[in-house]
């Protein structure tokens, strides 16, 4: 049976970081790992740069487009009643204009212009769970960062500025998707928000975070904790403790 890490935490704290580094020692032992990190274009249940269509605005735009019929549909996620299109692979475009546009107009989830309503969001994101639920492959161990909290959460409160109860609902339809599936919760978390914020900001080459920014990550926090509640997880502070909180999850894991 497939197992699926996801590992959680606020901005900075390392996510990305620890996913890379936990696939290549998973790896090295000789076992099938697999690591999806922000902005992967390939992660089959999270999302960047993707435009939402119905079905039915789905085919008629590739009727339009014949010449892009081929692109189209290999960049495209099944939604159930959706399809989710890929316009871009980090700071790669995969179409031209004028399509380019028209797809960042319909942006799904990352800073949308019109965002659909929280209900087509939620089961757009519920179909591909399903999806990807149903076609696991045996004996993987699959790693993800952010992508059970972290990003969806900051799509609903930004998009949507949702309730902690309402995405509660969104996380709780998630994890439910999974079924039996073996899934375990690892937090990544800091004494000091503002501090641990300003550190990634130096180490990325970035200005100093802004105090607005400080305090919609301590806002965050709270919606991860609350979140977390009814959630199987084991929490880790990070601070100092780099190497042995590695060693605990890959301990875990094992």
């Amino acid at each position: 049976m497939a197992r699926l890490i996801f590992l959680e935490g606020i901005s900075g704290v390392g996510k990305s970081t620890m996913a890379r580094s936990l696939c290549d020692d998973l790896q090295s032992k000789g076992l099938s790992a697999k690591a999806y990190v922000e902005f992967d274009y390939t992660n089959p249940i999270d999302f960047y740069c993707v435009a939402y269509y119905t079905s039915e605005e789905y085919e008629m735009l590739c009727a339009e487009n014949s010449e892009n019929e081929n692109a189209i549909r290999s960049n495209t996620i099944d939604a159930g009643t959706a399809r989710l299109i890929h316009y871009f692979n980090e700071d790669t475009p995969l179409f031209d204009e004028p399509l380019l546009s028209e797809f960042m107009e319909r942006e799904f989830c990352y800073n949308p212009r019109n965002p659909v309503s929280l209900e087509k969001y939620s089961d757009a994101y519920v179909a591909v769970w399903k999806n990807f639920a149903a076609n696991l492959a045996d004996n993987e161990i699959i790693i993800f960062d952010g992508s059970l909290l972290h990003h969806p959460l900051n799509d609903m409160i930004r998009n949507y500025s949702a309730s902690k109860e309402s995405a509660h609902r969104h996380i709780q339809m998630l994890l439910t998707t999974l079924g039996d599936i073996d899934y375990r919760v690892y937090y990544l978390q800091t004494k000091d928000i503002a501090k641990q914020l300003t550190t990634a900001h130096l180490n990325r080459g970035q200005q100093p975070p802004y105090k607005t920014e400080i305090s919609f990550w301590q806002k965050r926090f709270d919606y991860d904790l609350f979140m977390l509640k009814n959630i199987e997880h084991r929490s880790f502070v990070i601070d100092n403790q780099w190497e042995s909180v590695k060693k605990e999850i890959l301990k875990a894991i094992r």
